[in-house]
């Protein structure tokens, strides 16, 4: 069941980094943490030091997750 509460200055935080990384993002990361029981983001969030909840720019290759066209 989706939670209708105030969010905590953290979850807050979060939604906003979200939205200012992508806007658009931050509605996405509301509804994860409001649907916690099911993505279990709230909880992570509590457990995050709050110096942590920051966007960071970065790669990732997922390259190494998929079997590549002609490879044996």
């Amino acid at each position: 069941m989706t939670e209708h509460r105030p969010l905590t200055p953290k979850e807050q935080k979060v939604v906003d980094e979200f939205e200012t990384a992508r806007p658009g993002l931050g509605a996405i990361a509301e509804s994860n943490i409001r649907n916690n029981h099911v993505t279990g983001w709230a909880d992570i969030i509590a457990d995050t030091p709050e110096e942590e909840l920051v966007v960071r720019d970065g790669f990732s290759s997922n390259s190494f997750m998929y079997k590549r066209l002609g490879d044996g």
